[in-house]
């Protein structure tokens, strides 16, 4: 049977392929209607939509908002003009859309349900402006955007009612009409021009003086009024929606009998494309509509985008957009099985004896279908479920109702088919439709494969880039070396139109081939080869790629970047860096390992021994930590001579390198590759590139390239499961579920080799433990054996430096024993060996050339031991013990110097310096107390200098070795300091002290005087005190100097008040002489108080004065000050007598006053001359020495004086002579 004999209806009958919201003809219509399906799912749309809409018949509403939903092809267009005709009740051939889904019984009427009529028939009766548009079409260009929506509206609105597009016009016909003149001056335009209104009005621009005279002529306007009309007209027109609104509102009231104006409105969801401004446009116009006709003004609109997709606005605007989904209160949404339903009813429905063959011939095929039709990762993909099912869909398979909708739909959204989309849907109805009428000739063992729908297709594509694609390939002779073979070209249709719906179908060899399935008898193996042989061809012309199992259909936009791809050169390391970083960083992480040595128990060893290791991927170096210890080398295809060599890889293995094979194979590799090719692609090239939609392609090629770099991951992990362990020159057996895990028992059996020492470490040692250790005290009872033989192989590790005669640090040992083969220790190991060997007085630590001692704070020990940024200024020498005679040296001289027999400790040195140095500190510092004073010439002063010199000599010994060394040198010199060390302390610390310096006092007094005068007494008191206090060692007669000095004090006394009695009788003659010379003088008692009290001072300062030369100096001083008073005496007479002269000349100036008139008689007063009294010593008039030998020359002598003073003597003085 063939398939055009199987179906119910003629399969070639006309069909509208493209509903649009346009008119139509009166046939069109009718079989629109007529062949219309209303399938379960539209029923319950028909209730919905009428039950909702008479709330507006019979009441007041605002939710007067429905929006339909539904993909590409769908059939919401159709059931949208389906809604137009049963509102405005369009009648065809005496018949109304109501009757025609409404008649017959309620098995063979269309609408089943009683009260969905009832409120249709309503609906129907309802006078109704009915406005189908699509918003697209009726846009016009250069409207701005802020009010684009409102003026389609206007204008769809203005042309229902009969008046212009033209809202300038319209608004002028409709104020003609509110005056009843509208008709009046059509006739007077149509009189004038000669043609009707209606015609000629779209060209008013050209015809303003016939409209101005027909203004004129029905007396509407004047000329100049009319005139000004069209000076406006050319200025933009501007209506906001409010005023939108109430035109439609004056219009439903001037019409009454509860009169409804429609607008439905295709494709609205296209229109505002996610565009904020148009969705507010949107729900303001329902808005408006809504509040001011109240359910008499409806809004209808289709999209291929549910409300909540296209009001999908986010920030502040997201409450504003809440509010048209409040608008749009009916929502009905069209599914894929509403069209399958439709399809299977108007087009597939078959006669009943096709319908009995095809059930019946099912069973035959089914398991064939089943077998053949698996698809990988595409469980949507549905299949026969039954031989009713089979027949009803045949001769297509269920899965492609669904799979083209979602073709259609993706199609539309990448915008391949330009503007034409806005015109109409390509229904999914004319697909099959076109598609059943190709096949019509076929048997009854055929079926349609995906492929086949392409001319329908194509149709629509036009001349589109993708359609020049398939043009152009099969014009290709590589691709159709034969016209009649035109296989290679259904393939690349097949991957064109699957392009966009890899979420439905995944492009691989296995789908492909199914998607190709022309037959139930189908050698599917055989189909596959071909398929293959046509995807390597389509590979080759650059028409398709590969990526990964899936084949992708390129645009030219697409060759174009696969071309620049592929031409991209890669570095020599850019493979195996891929490598290492998908290897080592997603399969590993870091590049170092916890290592555990046979003593390792416990907590404390967990990553106690982290080692790190190099990585190479061949020879390429990765994340290289200068560690030539342990290195870790991935052996990939690109290693000529070693890669998959079991031989060559046992060879080449060393101790210290491993090498692992990577059985990776060369389509692995190669997908590398293109994931690198592609990845520079993408960050390299921009949006200036010459490719169109680049923005597009780069998205794509970015999700490819992820999809691609996940599938090299898992398959390297698959691989690395697989991989070979090479090492030490044998192939290592490891073990482990993946790659991380068997790498590292790999490195444990590594290291265990490489760091085999590392077995000294027993114990865990922290810092903690070598802080605790070292606050122990030397009485301690706990025995520390804790990784002695490391503490060993330090100590013959220092030995044999010694014996080198090399010079060992902390970074030494840190250099050799740290992460260093054969130890791999930890810094806590080596720091806590040597806390040890320096503790038990093993070692000497220096620190900036500065010996440490065992005795010294805890915290610097602590700090050098530790010391890890400069380990290079801590050095360590091996220590020599004392001898048994350094000991004794120690235990004699303690007892010698300090009296003291328990200084040496047998078991430190350290101890033990300390304890000496400890005693040596208190006796310097005791002697420094003793040194000698200026002018005390103490006995032995220079051994209290030498005590002194001698203990910090042993004090300062940089260390224990050297404060042996010192005490040696200095044994004997110390031995005789311990002598006299006792006489000089009793001598400091008993009255000797006291009886000296009171000794030394009493010389002074005579030996320090200016004035040299004693007594024989005295000096023979003062030359035996000289004597003993000059002995070397005076101190048995120093007694003998306590009597000496009792002796001198007694003579002494005599001595000197002998001396103070002499010099008190000069002072009182000096004062008598004085107080006589000024009784002489008339003047007042001011000068005897001063007199009487400077000589009563000089005096009492006599009385305590115990030495010489100040008593000496007194009669001196009261010589002078007795001069001194003198003179003052003469200088306050002399003021006196001027005083009084000048009082005589005042008197004499006095006015005389006569009897009538006083006047002054100004007499010239006397010339007084006043005496000065001159002082002159009397030793300046005279030689200091004159020798006499005669009479005659004591007259000379007298003469001379005499001479001196006659000429010193004048009237205007007198002389006081002073001896």
């Amino acid at each position: 049977m063939k398939i055009n004999d199987m179906f119910l209806k003629d399969i070639h009958r006309n069909i509208e392929g493209v509903i649009t919201a346009t008119q139509a003809s009166d046939e069109q219509v009718y079989q629109e209607l007529d062949e219309y399906v209303v399938t379960k799912e539209l029923q319950g749309h028909f209730k919905t939509f009428f039950d909702a809409y008479k709330k507006g018949i019979l009441g007041d509403t605002s939710s007067m908002g429905v929006w339909i939903q539904g993909f590409f092809g769908s059939g919401k267009s159709h059931f949208l003009k389906i809604l137009s005709y049963i509102l405005e009740n369009k009648e065809i051939n005496g018949k109304t859309a109501f009757d025609f889904f409404t008649e017959g019984d309620e098995t063979a009427r269309k609408i089943k349900d009683d009260m969905t009529i009832a409120d249709m028939k309503l609906a129907a009766d309802t006078p109704t402006n009915v406005i189908l548009f699509n918003v697209e079409s009726k846009h016009a260009a250069g409207i701005e955007e802020k009010s684009s929506l409102v003026n389609v509206f206007l204008k769809v609105f203005n042309n229902s009612i009969g008046y212009s597009t033209i809202p300038q016009l319209a608004d002028l016909e409709r104020a003609l009409d509110k005056k009843d003149k509208f008709t009046e001056f059509k006739a007077a335009f149509e009189a004038i021009q000669g043609e009707s209104w209606e015609k000629s009005r779209n060209e008013v621009d050209f015809l303003e003086d016939e409209v101005v005279d027909a203004l004129v002529k029905i007396d509407y306007f004047s000329e100049s009024a009319a005139r000004n009309w069209f000076a406006k007209y050319d200025k933009e027109y501007q209506i906001s929606i409010e005023d939108f609104a109430v035109l439609v509102e004056e219009y439903l009231q001037a019409k009454g009998n509860n009169e409804h104006i429609v607008f439905l409105v295709d494709e609205i969801g296209q229109y505002i494309g996610g565009n904020s401004s148009l969705t507010l446009q949107l729900q303001t116009i329902v808005e408006e509509l809504g509040n001011k006709t109240r359910g008499k003004a409806w809004v209808i609109v289709t999209s291929q985008q549910a409300i909540d997709k296209i009001t999908d606005i986010a920030g502040s605007a997201a409450l504003d957009f809440s509010k048209i989904k409040g608008r749009f209160e009916t929502t009905l949404s069209l599914s894929s099985a509403n069209a399958d339903e439709v399809i299977q009813k108007r087009i597939l429905a078959k006669n009943n004896g096709a319908q009995d063959f095809l059930e019946a011939d099912y069973p035959n095929h089914e398991n064939d279908i089943d077998s053949m039709l698996v698809f990988e990762d595409s469980p949507e993909l549905r299949l026969y479920n039954s031989a009713q099912n089979y027949a009803d869909v045949y001769p297509f398979v269920p899965y492609q109702f669904n799979l083209l909708a979602n073709i259609l739909t993706q199609i539309s959204k990448h915008s391949i088919q330009g503007a034409n989309l806005s015109r109409g849907e390509r229904s999914l109805l004319a697909f099959f439709k076109e598609t059943a009428e190709r096949n019509a000739d076929k048997e009854s063992d055929a079926l349609v494969s995906l492929d086949q729908f392409y001319p329908s297709l194509e149709k629509w594509l036009n001349e589109t880039d993708n359609a020049k694609v398939i043009k152009q390939a099969e014009e290709n002779s590589r691709i159709v070396p034969d016209p009649d073979d035109q296989f290679n070209i259904a393939v690349l249709k097949v991957l064109f139109m699957i392009k966009y719906v890899d979420q439905n179908i995944k492009p691989t060899l296995n789908n492909i081939t199914n998607l190709l399935i022309r037959s139930v008898n189908e050698d599917k193996l055989a189909l596959r080869k071909q398929v293959e042989m046509a995807l390597k061809i389509l590979i080759s012309e650059n028409l398709i790629r590969q990526n990964l199992k899936s084949f992708v259909f390129q645009t030219d936009e697409e060759q174009e970047v696969t071309r620049l791809i592929n031409n991209i050169d890669l570095n020599e390391t850019d493979v195996d860096n891929k490598l290492a970083v998908d290897i080592f960083d997603a399969n590993v992480g870091r590049n170092s390992f916890s290592y555990k040595n046979i003593h390792a128990s416990g907590r404390a060893f967990d990553n106690r021994y982290n080692f790190s290791y190099n990585l190479y991927v061949d020879d390429y170096a990765y994340r290289k930590n200068s560690n030539p210890n342990l290195e870790v080398k991935m052996i990939t295809p690109d290693y000529d001579g070693l890669w998959n060599d079991e031989a060559q890889l046992i060879i080449q293995s060393t101790k210290n390198q491993m090498l692992i094979n990577l059985p990776v194979d060369a389509e692995f590799m190669n997908h590398i590759k293109t994931y690198l090719r592609v990845e520079k692609y993408i960050t390299t090239a921009n949006v200036s590139s010459a490719i169109k939609n680049f923005a597009a392609v780069k998205a794509e090629k970015t999700t490819e390239n992820q999809d691609l770099g996940n599938s090299i991951n898992q398959q390297l992990v698959d691989f690395l499961k697989q991989a070979t362990f090479y090492f030490n020159n044998s192939q290592l057996d490891v073990s482990g579920g993946d790659f991380k895990t068997r790498l590292n028992d790999a490195l444990q059996q590594m290291a265990k080799l490489v760091y085999h020492k590392n077995d000294l470490v027993d114990a865990a040692i922290s810092e903690a433990d070598i802080n605790n250790y070292l606050k122990e005290g030397a009485d301690s009872l706990v025995a520390h054996n804790e990784n002695q033989n490391l503490i060993d192989e330090v100590k013959r590790y220092l030995q044999l430096q010694e014996s080198k005669k090399l010079t060992t640090t902390m970074r030494t040992l840190r250099d050799n024993f740290v992460n260093k083969e054969p130890y791999g220790l930890v810094n806590e190991d080596i720091e806590w060996a040597i806390a040890r060997l320096f503790k038990e007085g093993d070692i000497n630590l220096f620190k900036n050339a500065i010996p440490l001692s065992t005795t010294q704070d805890l915290t610097e020990i602590s700090k050098v031991i530790f010391e890890r940024k400069a380990p290079e200024k801590i050095r360590v020498e091996l220590r020599v013990r004392s001898n048994l005679q350094q000991k004794k040296m120690v235990k004699e001289l303690g007892d010698a110097l300090f009296e003291s027999r328990n200084i040496v400790d047998e078991n430190s040195d350290d101890r033990t310096r300390a304890k000496f140095i400890e005693r040596a500190e208190r006796l310097k510092d005791e002697f420094k107390a003793y040194r000698d004073t200026p002018g005390r010439n103490y006995p032995q002063a220079e051994i209290v200098t030498e005590v002194i010199k001698v203990m910090e000599r042993v004090v300062d010994a940089r260390d224990t070795q050297s404060f042996f060394e010192v005490l040696k040198n200095k044994e004997d010199d110390l031995l005789d300091l311990a002598e006299d060390i006792n006489d000089i302390r009793n001598f400091h610390t008993s009255k000797q002290k006291a009886i000296w310096d009171k000794s030394r006092d009493y010389i002074s007094r005579i030996q320090d005087n200016t004035v040299k005068e004693s007594t024989a007494e005295l000096d023979e008191i003062i030359t035996e005190m000289t004597r003993i206090m000059k002995q070397v060692v005076p101190y048995k007669e120093l007694p003998k100097l306590g009597n000496l000095n009792e002796q001198f004090e007694n003579k002494y006394l005599e001595f000197i008040e002998i001396k103070s009695k002499s010099a008190a009788e000069k002072v009182n003659n000096d004062k008598e002489e004085t107080l006589a010379d000024l009784d002489s003088r008339d003047l007042d008692d001011r000068f005897k108080v001063k007199v009487i009290s400077r000589f009563d001072q000089l005096l009492n300062e006599l009385e305590s004065y115990q030495k010489l030369d100040p008593i000496e100096l007194i009669p001196v001083r009261s010589a002078a000050d007795k001069r001194s008073f003198i003179s003052q005496f003469t200088a306050e007479e002399n003021r006196l007598r001027q005083e009084k002269v000048k009082t005589t000349i005042e008197v004499s100036a006095q006015p005389t006053v006569g009897e009538k008139d006083a006047s002054y008689i100004v007499e010239k007063p006397k010339e007084i001359v006043v005496k000065v009294i001159e002082s002159v010593q009397l030793d300046s008039l005279v030689d200091s020495r004159t020798r006499v030998k005669t009479p005659e020359d004591i007259d000379t002598y007298v003469n001379k004086i005499k001479q001196e003073l006659l000429n010193k003597l004048n009237d205007g003085n007198e002389i006081d002579i002073l001896l």
